[in-house]
């Protein structure tokens, strides 16, 4: 197990990338976890049925897929560090460790799945690494980017200790680093062969796609406009400042407007304390509503 420490110079300097390399993994993952977290049932029905057809006709990656657990298999395909200044348009899949297979699997995950639904995705990714940078701002990186994965660890010093099983010792001087948002649910590390940039890859618990925001007005008749508009923001979780800087409404009417939505079982909170989602019931009830 390979420890690394980030001192509070390096993350001074820190820059974010944002991979389309990076995100179809995610989407591969996110198609083959045997348990999806509950918030993404709706994107699954769409796309899932057709990548594992596909699946069983490519025995060679869904064996290689299979033979590891869902946090690690991303890691051990050991992509390049993403390039902060690369068109983030761009699917790149000249990595010259990627096996052929793998490969295949990945340019058909873009092709039918993340590549028409990539203006959305991009659009989510730039408004979470724009969050983390204005929190960060205000409140140092720890409260920018607290749960960066369960072996990583910030010190009480402001130094981020990264820990993974195949990280080298670290290197002098410490490299640059890069912060890569993903929809997955697990992050990893991607150091370069040189040891000269480690990129980060940081879960933002979003859903693949946000949904539409503006609620039927149905909805808003049956359970009021906030708590409609609130409904709908909850396509991935958030937590209630996001919800009233989104709303417009005061954290403390969102802490409410969530509790009647919570007793409606409309609402459920992720493992992550703070943080809300909406319920399949609640998907149920959204799909029901007419377009007027």
């Amino acid at each position: 197990m390979g420890h690394w420490l980030v001192g509070t110079e390096c993350l001074a300097t820190c820059r974010f990338a944002l991979s389309p390399l990076v995100e179809t993994v995610a989407a591969v993952g996110v198609l083959a976890e045997i348990r999806p977290e509950p918030w993404r049932r709706s994107w699954l029905a769409t796309h899932q049925p057709a990548f594992r057809a596909h699946l069983a006709t490519a025995p060679e990656p869904a064996a290689w897929l299979a033979a590891r657990r869902p946090s690690d298999w991303p890691a051990a395909l050991r992509l390049p560090v993403p390039d902060p200044d690369a068109d983030p348009r761009l699917l790149d899949l000249t990595a010259p460790a990627l096996p052929p297979a793998l490969a295949e699997l990945l340019d058909w995950t873009w092709q039918h799945v993340v590549g028409p639904e990539w203006p959305a995705r991009l659009r989510a990714l730039r408004t979470d690494l724009t969050t983390r940078r204005e929190r960060a701002a205000r409140h140092g990186w720890p409260a920018a980017l607290p749960h960066l994965g369960p072996q990583h660890r910030w010190l009480p010093d402001g130094r981020l200790r990264l820990t993974a099983p195949d990280l080298p010792p670290p290197p002098h001087p410490a490299p640059a680093l890069l912060l890569v948002p993903t929809s997955a649910r697990h992050g990893w590390l991607l150091p370069d062969e040189s040891h000269t940039r480690l990129a980060v890859v940081y879960p933002t618990s979003a859903a693949p796609v946000p949904g539409p925001r503006t609620p039927p007005a149905s909805l808003g008749r049956l359970l009021g406009s906030a708590r409609a508009e609130l409904l709908a923001d909850l396509d991935r979780p958030r937590d209630t400042t996001q919800l009233a800087a989104r709303t417009g409404l005061s954290p403390a009417a969102v802490a409410d407007h969530l509790t009647v939505l919570l007793d409606a079982r409309l609402v459920a909170a992720t493992s992550t304390a703070g943080r809300y989602y909406r319920t399949a019931l609640a998907e149920a009830l959204l799909s029901a509503q007419p377009a007027g």
